[in-house]
């Protein structure tokens, strides 16, 4: 398991885990968990990535983080703001990798801060969802009645650590009992009263106010300079899209794009974290 660590910033705090490689001189990877999980989401992957100095961040809101202000928004480019602050406190680029919301975050910091990221590798992502222009008024009505009915005390609450272990392999999507495991130690918390109750901060499962459009999208895509790889799992979220994988890979400077076996925590899975450690590390090594 990695070391805590925590990154203060002027408007927040942002806590991660650390694995240190033997050199000092090793070159510096960060990782993006996706959207609900947390830093513990790289602890399969982190071990063949130890020539690597390696930093998972926990997501604000997620993890032992710092949560938003009430009344305060999710959005991918406030997470952006806390990534290129993080990384504008060292000299050094870093390689950013992003699984799945993480991938979407990495991909916008890489358009915007191409001098802090020497090379970008987005897990089961191929950047942010995307939205028409006629259904914006829908979505922003949406999540501000949402927000507006929000109360702080209305999280679930579990009897046990292992109940939350198999709610969470039943989430969004399918996970493995050893995965769910792994994000579930890092997000779950005990209350004096004996409860169990999740770490991240219950605003996360609102509905976004807003979303791009596919211009949008492509338009920062199209600004990543950087060495990329894309590893999409086949059993992910795009094994009905391959079509959106197809446009969106072809709007980069410089992509090497791949299937692997697996679903979408194809990096935490135990069966599955190997290959894509070792196609993160053949693209690093050439690059």
């Amino acid at each position: 398991m990695g070391n805590d660590i925590v990154y203060k910033l002027a408007h927040t705090e942002i806590a991660g885990l650390q694995w240190l490689p033997k050199k000092t001189s090793a070159l510096k990877v960060f990782s993006l968990h996706g959207w609900l999980d947390n830093a513990a989401s790289f602890s399969n992957l982190s071990p063949h990535l130890s020539d690597f100095s390696h930093v998972a961040l926990d997501l604000a809101g997620h993890g032992a983080s710092e949560h938003r202000a009430a009344g305060s928004f999710y959005h991918l480019w406030d997470y952006v703001l806390d990534v290129v602050s993080i990384l504008n406190q060292s000299k050094q680029s870093v390689w950013l990798i992003g699984h799945s919301m993480g991938g979407a975050v990495a991909m916008l910091a890489a358009a915007i801060a191409p001098d802090k990221v020497r090379g970008l590798i987005v897990l089961d992502n191929m950047g942010p969802l995307s939205a028409k222009a006629e259904d914006r008024v829908v979505t922003l009505q949406r999540a501000i009645n949402k927000m507006s009915k929000y109360r702080l005390d209305r999280s679930t609450s579990y009897p046990s650590k292992e109940a939350m272990v198999l709610a969470r392999m039943a989430g969004f999507t399918a996970l493995s009992k050893s995965a769910s495991e792994f994000l579930v130690d890092r997000g779950a918390k005990k209350s004096a009263d004996g409860i169990w109750r999740w770490r991240h901060d219950g605003k996360l499962t609102f509905p976004s106010p807003y979303r791009m459009d596919e211009e949008g999208v492509g338009a920062f895509i199209q600004q990543i300079k950087c060495p990329t790889l894309a590893l999409v799992a086949k059993d992910g979220i795009y094994k009905d899209d391959h079509q959106l994988v197809e446009v969106r890979s072809a709007q980069f400077p410089w992509v090497k794009l791949k299937w692997l076996e697996g679903n979408h925590h194809f990096h935490l899975e135990p069966e599955s974290c190997f290959a894509v450690a070792t196609e993160i590390q053949r693209f690093i090594d050439q690059n």
